[in-house]
């Protein structure tokens, strides 16, 4: 083999040489082109946008949240004299006066006086559940109002005897009552010695409070024009620990431990940046560009992104407070052009609906896709749309109360946990706080029946969600989508043929917490078969196909930690490997303009499937199939109004005759037991608001108790773990209900 040799060439001498090639070049160039080359202009910079892409709606008002706030505004004249009394004998006299929580005018309180905020105001307005307090201390109300006006006449108006915090505590350093501490000094004082004593509640500001986040726009400083990452780089000028927490989180990862999925909770790397597959968009991997345009950062484009670089993060997808801030679609997590950045980095502030909702309203690819019970109807609902979001105008955070950029609440389609929320946590596990016989059966219930069972008796009430997705029949160009009742379409030719619902009766299952999930690369049941591609079943056929869970709810009839669980069941096809026999992760979006094998562009399957599973680094036969899948989603928000909770007899068809109640209580006159069992969700008029629930009308056995494990009805068959009193047989309790 000869060694051939090359001159050295001196530096210089290349630079001439390559200035000399350009000339030609132009020269080269016709001169029409040599002109346009010239005389074209910068590409012109989009117009920047400051207004708010969802603005609320001129009479959008969280009803509850807007008379706790004029009641808490409200002046109160100040109580100069107070009844001495011993503080045992006042709890006594209270218990006498049958003084307790069905006594409470307003269950809900904002602690916002203007008193409290006279000298700072660091700290927004506590949102105190007044009725939940009262019930944790067994409505023992003397412990909190611990004095009365001297001169209060409980026969003339009882209520006189619990006045309002402020009436007695006012401004500080009162000179007609210098003893008394001021408003701030007794609230914090009242509850944090309460929750201190108590090992319960918390003592710290952010415990009770939201911290008010001081004005930016002289603290931001930014270039006209920056780059997104440069606005990164500019918070973390202040908030670099912020930064370092943020790169740990679940919402950066997007993986992370999963221990409550069963046979895989020491997993610490499971999530939809690794493992995790749906029946909706499918997977994450080979997708990045588009399904990252979710991601709380800047540029996610394929597996070689880097988690550690914090100039990454974007800050203002979570802390936008003006509404204009958007992402890209199709562009890995990159801002829109048209966003003034430096108008939304002067204008930061905490999480909202809205910051939130970008993502999770918007899962699958558009609104209300995914969750039965996200959309974006709630960045501004009505209260029978979702009470805490429209009637007390709750952000996210105010559940979902997040540490070190932590944030608690546990998918049942995702495997990443950072802590759990349940309505108990706000609610406790009496949520009915009054004292009456149907509060106490009502509170046994909470054993067995989580509370949107009967609180969310439908999901989606508001928009319709989607709840069958067919990509078998994805690929046609020339069909033409129609638009159902809902005005939403049946067909796209990158994805296939759906179906929507809105205000659908979930499906119900028992469920203790934990979640069996079918992860990339998990082998299926080998039992249940799809069908092959040059195979074309009915729609009704696919319908009747044995199912794959990819996620499934753990519980059983006869575990006591289980209780009956409202879910959308997501109903699909979705391809598999028919040999491997393990789900496939497609190739779907381009991710440049010469990609050979996304679907979306070259719509092959074969190499679709190609990519896909080389990105998840498994094998692919050749050879797929097509199967019917389900996943369980969980429903969690649009919790309506207690009024229109579930009704006794809409779960117990038992009590729809005449024996009601006093099948085991005497009858009380003073008592109309069968209009109590009758008091709850009226169908009949969300029909008449609109909702599709026409199907729903005057139905009973509404969640299927024989389909749950039970012989029947429980009031007739007895519970899961007790029996009928009085030694009384299903056979004689059928012969009753006959009757």
């Amino acid at each position: 083999m000869r060694t051939r040799y090359f001159p050295i060439v001196p530096r210089w001498l290349l630079v001439v040489l390559c200035l000399a090639m350009g000339a030609f070049v132009l020269e080269a160039l016709p001169e029409s082109l040599q002109a346009a080359n010239q005389d074209a202009p910068a590409p012109k910079a989009p117009e920047k946008k400051r207004e708010p892409r969802a603005p609320k709606p001129a009479d959008w008002m969280p009803e509850d949240y807007v008379k706790a706030a004029t009641r808490a505004k409200e002046p109160r004249a100040l109580v100069k004299d107070v009844r001495v009394e011993d503080p045992k004998l006042r709890q006594i006299r209270f218990k006498e006066l049958e003084l307790s929580v069905k006594d409470i005018p307003s269950p809900f309180l904002l602690l916002e006086s203007p008193m409290v905020n006279t000298y700072e105001n660091l700290y927004g307005p506590v949102k105190f559940m007044h009725s939940k307090h009262a019930a944790s201390l067994d409505g023992n109300c003397a412990l909190c109002h611990h004095a009365s006006p001297q001169g209060a006449d409980a026969a003339k108006e009882r209520l006189s005897e619990t006045v309002a915090c402020r009436a007695c505590h006012q401004e500080s350093f009162d000179p007609q009552k210098p003893e008394r501490v001021g408003l701030k000094a007794a609230y914090h004082q009242q509850c944090m010695e309460c929750h201190t004593k108590m090992h319960k509640g918390p003592v710290d500001c952010a415990g009770c409070h939201s911290k008010n986040v001081p004005n930016h726009k002289d603290l931001v400083k930014l270039p006209a024009d920056p780059t997104p990452m440069q606005v990164t780089q500019e918070c973390l000028r202040c908030h670099q620990k912020a930064g370092e927490d943020m790169i740990e989180s679940a919402h950066w990862l997007w993986k992370g431990p999963s221990p409550f999925t069963v046979e895989k909770s020491k997993r610490v790397m499971s999530g939809k940046a690794t493992d995790t597959i749906n029946n909706f968009c499918i997977a994450l991997p080979s997708n990045w560009p588009r399904c990252t345009s979710c991601h709380a950062g800047y540029g996610w484009k394929d597996e070689t992104f880097d988690f550690k670089d914090t100039s990454r993060i974007d800050c203002l997808s979570c802390h936008d407070t003006t509404g204009s801030y958007a992402k890209t679609p199709t562009a890995a997590g990159m801002p829109a052009p048209e966003v003034d950045l430096v108008h939304v980095a002067q204008n930061v502030g905490l999480s909202s609906r809205t910051t939130c909702g970008n993502c999770h309203f918007e899962g699958g690819g558009g609104d209300a896709v995914k969750h039965a019970d996200m959309s974006g109807v709630l960045r501004w609902p009505e209260r029978n749309c979702d009470i805490h979001m429209g009637g007390y105008d709750f952000s996210c955070s105010d559940c979902h109360r997040t540490q070190n950029h932590k944030i608690p609440g546990r998918s049942t389609s995702l495997p990443v946990a950072e802590g759990s929320r349940s309505c108990e946590d706000c609610h406790s596990q009496k949520p009915h706080y009054g004292d009456t016989m149907l509060d106490y059966h009502l509170n046994k219930h909470t054993d067995t029946v989580a509370c949107n069972t009967c609180h969310s008796p439908v999901f989606s009430k508001c928009v319709a969600t989607k709840t069958w997705w067919d990509w078998s029949e994805a690929g046609d160009k020339e069909r033409k989508p129609v638009k159902d009742k809902y005005g939403m379409p049946d067909y796209n030719w990158q994805k296939g043929t759906f179906e929507w619902k809105e205000s659908k009766k979930p499906s119900y299952a028992w469920y203790n917490g934990y979640m069996e999930r079918l992860l990339i690369g998990d082998k299926m049941n080998h039992d249940v078969k799809g069908f092959k591609p040059d195979e074309h079943p009915s729609q009704a056929e696919k319908k009747n196909m044995p199912i794959i869970n990819v996620t499934r709810p753990v519980g059983s009839f006869k575990d006591p930690s289980s209780r009956v669980y409202p879910f959308k069941v997501m109903d699909a096809i979705q391809p598999a490997d028919a040999e491997n026999n393990y789900l496939l992760v497609p190739h779907l979006y381009p991710v440049s303009p010469d990609d050979k094998t996304a679907y979306w562009k070259n719509l092959d399957w074969q190499k679709a499937f190609e990519t896909g599973m080389k990105a998840v680094g498994l094998p692919y036969s050749g050879t797929y199939e097509w199967v019917r899948t389900n996943m369980y989603w969980g429903i969690h928000h649009e919790v309506a109004p207690k009024e229109m909770a579930l009704s006794c007899v809409q779960c117990h068809d038992s009590l729809k005759g005449e024996k009601t109640c006093d099948r085991c209580h005497q009858d009380n006159r003073s008592v109309d037991f069968k209009k109590l069992a009758h008091k709850g969700t009226d169908f009949g008029f969300m029909l008449s608001r609109g909702r599709d629930v026409g199907d729903l009308v005057n139905s009973t056995d509404y969640i299927d108790f024989k389909a749950l494990g039970y012989k029947g009805d429980p009031i007739v068959y007895g519970g899961r773990f007790t029996t009928l009193p009085l030694g009384q047989s299903a056979q004689a309790a059928s012969g009753e209900r006959g009757q």
